[in-house]
């Protein structure tokens, strides 16, 4: 059995739960009380139960997930084998989330356009929003 733990990402829009290790033994209850805790300061914003490696739960915590997921709590999933457990205590489709971005997104978009400039077709590139040079601008 592995520990069971739990990280609260509190954003404007989204309260996620982030939760890793086994649902069974006594940090069940914890998991309880914190979802008990969010739900009471939602206000409004949609909560999420983001499994990050979670594979196995005892009765009181296949009975958790289940009351997360009929309160309408968004369940999420990090891997096929997380996902496929999950859908099996609810009974329903489970969606999965890629693993943890790093700005990677940004990053490579801005490099694309780095490509298209060098193979002569130039562009303003941004990145996450803000204003970068594009690479034409800079060899002046």
């Amino acid at each position: 059995m592995s520990n069971l733990d739990y990280y609260i990402h509190d954003h404007a829009d989204i309260l996620r739960l982030a939760i890793t290790g086994d649902l069974s033994g006594p940090g069940v209850a914890s998991h309880d009380q914190t979802w008990r805790t969010a739900c009471s300061v939602l206000r409004g914003r949609v909560l999420v139960i983001d499994l990050v490696s979670v594979c196995d739960a005892d009765e009181y915590g296949r009975d958790l997930l289940l009351r997360w997921h009929r309160s309408g709590a968004r369940i999420s999933a990090r891997s096929a084998e997380t996902r496929a457990f999950a859908e099996g205590v609810v009974g329903a489709p489970i969606s999965m989330l890629a693993g943890k971005r790093a700005g990677g997104r940004g990053l490579i978009e801005f490099l694309l356009r780095c490509l298209r400039f060098a193979a002569g077709k130039p562009a303003r590139a941004t990145n996450n929003g803000k204003s970068v040079l594009a690479v034409e601008e800079i060899n002046r």
